[in-house]
């Protein structure tokens, strides 16, 4: 009776032999699923998420501007008219942002949108790219973000 007892109190724990086959069964899958992830890729697809619903949002955004203040910001004003009461050109009397926070109204990369407007009088929604500066190609392209058939290949869907 004893030595049964004794047995199965043994083996209730793990052998270290055990263990050790768990632990790299854990490791080898962990590998598994860290190869199959690209850091670099997923935040291009960030990125690309990011600029479609900031495209949709920021022209809401400026509809709602032209009602409550008569006309769209100047380019001179920008995009960050829409968060903040704006210092240049003509400053609605009685302004009020349309937008909470200053973050809504930037770039994946941290920039704010430039706004500028087309020969109809239309706005446009552009970034620099993803080095924040004037001109460029591929990620660091300067575009529309409302017109996704001129976004650069990284940013594309697979549906684009």
């Amino acid at each position: 009776m004893k030595t049964n007892k004794l047995q199965r109190n043994l083996r209730k724990g793990l052998t270290l032999v055990e263990l050790a086959v768990v632990v790299l069964i854990l490791g080898a899958i962990i590998t598994l699923v860290a190869v199959g992830i690209n850091p670099g890729e997923m935040k291009d697809k960030t990125a690309a998420l990011k600029l479609r619903k900031d495209s949709s949002e920021l022209l809401l955004h400026l509809e709602r501007y032209m009602e409550s203040n008569g006309s769209y910001p100047s380019e001179e004003q920008g995009i960050q008219a829409l968060a903040e009461r704006p210092t240049t050109g003509d400053i609605p009397e009685d302004y009020k942002p349309v937008v909470r926070k200053k973050a809504s109204v930037k770039d994946p990369w941290g920039s704010y949108y430039a706004l500028k407007y087309n020969d109809e009088g239309d706005p446009e929604i552009w970034t620099l790219g993803k080095d924040k500066q004037e001109g460029g190609q591929g990620k660091a392209k300067d575009f529309n973000i409302a017109d996704t058939d001129n976004y650069p290949k990284a940013f594309k869907g697979k549906n684009d």
